[in-house]
């Protein structure tokens, strides 16, 4: 009997674990957390666009082939500036590869050949000899209604900077420009000042002068150097404000007199000859020449032309020659350049109320352009 109980109780233990086991192994587990699907590849183009390098400028085709530049001048044939381009151009055709040709348009202060440049198609084949102090000048008087200003030309490079000079005849009894102005001083108006035309840096010059100087100068206004340098000779004038380039052989043969240089240092081309700075009054006036485009040349075409001018600019043969006709180069590349218009426009529209003064004692007023 005591063996059949245990037998029992036996069995009732391996009929409870089999029931454990059963509601163990058939209860549904507990709910897990499930991983987020694997995200598909996202297509190439449903990609954020990233920021990619710009492309490298593509060099234009200029100039091009067989296909002649045309530098204009807008002053006379055989004028300082007319024989500076042709100099210069020279040396561009063999930098370019083109011919490289000079066009004179001269009339109304340069205002005729900067009008033709302003309408001229940006291209790179019509260029100008741009002599800044002038062109300055022809926009800032709204009398002339210059059809331009600063925004109708793109700016190249500056390959030569040539100051006035007080200048005598040889034969003057003035011997210094302290014997100039002395003499203006005491008879206001008695000596008669050549300049190359109203409004030109020849002109600039000595109304700066005379500003310093405390002193009235009888202007006599020409048309270019050419015709004043023909009237000192003459004796027809006192004095005038001139360029070394235009006076080199006078000056070798004493015909005319160098008194002061209005720069800010001496230079060989005024021979023997301090400045005004010097000699107490503050008179810098130059005469720029740098070659411009119209409005929208292409900036390629503009660093293709101003790197062929750097390079002539230092080449020791071109350097001879400009020396020799008396030439002063001194390269600007393009930021310079712009600073120099900067400056220079500051100081001429000081001059304007001076220089329109003078135009109202002209019996007739400033030509207009003819085109």
């Amino acid at each position: 009997m005591k063996r059949f109980g245990i037998c029992l109780m036996v069995v009732l233990v391996v009929l409870n674990l089999v029931a454990v086991g059963c509601a163990t192994t058939s209860a549904p587990a507990p709910a897990q957390p499930t991983a987020a699907p694997a995200k598909a590849a996202e297509p190439a183009a449903a990609k954020a666009a990233e920021p990619t390098k710009a492309p490298a400028a593509a060099k234009v085709a200029w100039p091009e082939k067989g296909k002649a530049i045309t530098v204009i001048v807008a002053s006379a044939a055989g004028s300082p500036n007319d024989l500076w381009v042709r100099l210069l151009s020279s040396y561009m055709e063999k930098e370019l590869g083109v011919p490289v040709q000079v066009a004179a348009k001269p009339g109304a202060s340069g205002q005729i050949g900067m009008t033709e440049l302003a309408k001229a198609k940006p291209d790179g084949h019509t260029l100008a000899a741009n002599s800044l102090e002038q062109t300055i000048y022809t926009y800032l008087d709204k009398d002339r209604s210059a059809p331009y200003d600063r925004s109708s030309f793109s700016p190249i490079a500056v390959g030569l900077y040539e100051p006035f000079g007080l200048v005598v005849p040889g034969k003057s009894p003035y011997k210094t420009m302290k014997e100039v102005i002395d003499a203006a001083k005491a008879n206001p108006g008695s000596i008669k000042m050549g300049d190359n035309g109203i409004g030109s840096p020849s002109h600039m010059a000595p109304i700066l002068l005379a500003q310093k100087a405390g002193v009235e100068f009888a202007q006599v206004h020409f048309t270019g150097s050419g015709e004043q340098v023909a009237a000192m000779l003459g004796g027809h004038i006192d004095a005038g404000s001139v360029l070394p380039s235009s006076s080199q052989a006078q000056f070798k043969s004493g015909d005319l007199r160098p008194l002061a240089v209005f720069d800010s240092q001496e230079i060989a081309a005024f021979p023997n000859t301090k400045t005004a700075q010097s000699m107490g009054y503050d008179v810098v006036m130059p005469r720029t020449l740098g070659w411009d485009g119209p409005a929208g040349l292409s900036p390629d075409i503009v660093q293709i032309i101003g790197a062929a001018m750097k390079k002539v600019d230092s080449d020791p043969e071109f350097l001879k020659k400009a020396a020799e006709a008396g030439m002063i180069v001194r390269h600007l590349d393009l930021p310079e350049y712009k600073k120099h218009w900067d400056d220079s426009e500051a100081r001429i529209k000081q001059l304007m109320p001076s220089i329109k003064s003078e135009q109202a004692k002209q019996p007739t007023p400033a030509p207009a352009p003819t085109k």
